[in-house]
C-alpha cells in the first residue's frame, strides 16, 4: 500500500473528537487500500478505522459514506459508518476527505470454506434484491465502456490487441437485456471479513454501482474461488447455491455466467494495465496485468458446461 497521510496522536485525537470519540489509547497505520490511509484507533471501550481518503473527492467519499450507511440500515453485513452527533459524516483534513468507521474484528484468508462462500453467496443475493440508491453509477468503474482509454492509448503494447478481441466478444456474447441490480464489483477474498466459520462483513464498496447480477457472480467467482491458474468449480458452486436460496437467477443469467466471469478476469486485468502503463506507471508493476488477461483466456477455453454445471 502506498501510504499517503501520515497522522501524529494530536491529529489523530482531534479527528476522533470530531466523530463524537474520546479517550484513544492507542492507534497504528493499517494495510491495504489503493487510494487511502487507515488507522486502527482504540479506546477504552471499541476499536475504529479512521480512513483518510487521499485520491478522492469530498463528493465521492461522502457517497461512498452514505452508501455504507445505507446498506448497514438495510442490513448487509459491511462497515458501519461512525455517525458524529453534529456535522456531516465525511469531514476534512488538509483538504482530505476523513471518516471514521466501526472495526470489523476478524481475519482475511484466501482459502474461504465451503461453509462461508455458501454465506458469501447468500449475503450478495440479499445485496441485490435492495433497491440501488437513485445516485449510484449506472456504469462499472473499469467496465467495457472505460476499455477506450487503453484501446486508443500510443503505447506499442500486444496487451490492447488482446483487449480489442475481448471487446469484440463481450459485444457479440452479451445480450443487450439482462438483470442489473445494486452491486459490489469487487467482491476479492481480501474484502471478505471472516471469523472461524461465520461471515462477518463485506467491505471495500468503492466500486458499488447499478449494473449486471452476473458481473457480480463472476467477478465473486474469479476473487474468491481462485485454483492456480483457473477456478475452482467446486468453490464456486457453494457461492451459488447460497445465491439461490435467497434469490432467483434466471436461465439466460446462467448461460451467461462464463461470459461474466471471462468479463470480470478482463476488467481487472485492463484496471491493472490502465494504473500501471497509464495513469500511475510502475515498471516494477507492468506485468501485474497478466494474471487476470492469462486467467481470462483460461475461463474462455473451459466448456460451457462447467459453468452450467454449478446450479445442480
Amino acid at each position: 500500500m502506498a501510504q499517503y497521510a501520515r497522522l501524529d496522536r494530536i491529529a489523530v485525537e482531534g479527528l476522533a473528537r470530531r466523530f463524537g470519540i474520546d479517550d484513544i489509547q492507542a492507534f497504528s497505520i493499517m494495510d491495504g487500500g489503493r487510494e487511502n490511509t487507515n488507522y486502527c484507533v482504540t479506546t477504552n471501550s471499541a476499536k475504529y478505522v479512521l480512513t483518510v481518503w487521499d485520491q478522492k473527492s469530498l463528493a465521492h467519499a461522502s457517497h461512498l459514506a452514505n452508501l455504507l450507511v445505507y446498506l448497514t440500515a438495510r442490513g448487509i453485513r459491511t462497515s458501519r459508518v461512525v455517525v458524529p452527533p453534529t456535522g456531516p459524516i465525511v469531514i476534512l483534513h488538509n483538504e482530505k476527505p476523513v471518516m471514521m468507521k466501526h472495526y470489523v474484528e476478524g481475519d482475511v484468508t484466501s482459502d474461504l470454506t465451503d461453509k462461508l462462500l455458501h454465506q458469501l453467496g447468500e449475503e450478495m443475493a440479499r445485496l441485490h434484491e435492495i433497491p440501488a440508491p437513485s445516485n449510484l453509477p449506472r456504469l462499472f468503474p473499469y467496465g467495457r465502456s472505460h476499455f477506450h482509454a487503453v484501446i486508443n492509448c500510443k503505447l506499442d503494447h500486444e496487451y490492447i490487441d488482446w483487449l480489442a478481441e475481448k471487446i469484440c466478444y463481450l459485444r457479440e456474447s452479451l445480450p443487450a437485456h439482462l438483470p442489473m441490480a445494486l452491486i459490489h464489483g469487487d467482491v476479492f477474498f481480501d474484502n471478505v471479513i471472516v471469523q472461524g466459520e461465520r461471515l462477518m462483513a463485506i467491505i471495500d464498496f468503492e466500486e458499488a454501482c447499478h449494473y449486471y447480477r452476473g458481473f457480480d457472480l463472476g467477478m465473486m467467482i474469479i476473487g474468491t474461488c481462485r485454483d492456480r491458474n483457473s477456478v475452482c468449480f467446486d468453490k464456486a458452486a457453494h457461492i451459488l447455491r447460497g445465491y439461490e436460496k435467497e434469490t432467483d437467477f434466471s436461465s439466460l443469467e446462467r448461460r451467461t455466467l462464463k461470459t461474466f466471469a471471462i468479463y470480470a478476469a478482463v476488467a481487472t486485468s485492463f484496471w491493472r494495465f490502465r494504473q500501471y502503463h497509464l495513469r500511475r506507471p510502475e515498471p516494477q508493476l507492468h506485468d501485474g496485468h497478466v494474471e487476470m488477461q492469462s486467467l481470462a483466456d483460461k475461463l474462455s477455453e473451459c466448456p460451457d458446461s462447467s459453468f452450467m454445471d454449478l446450479f445442480g
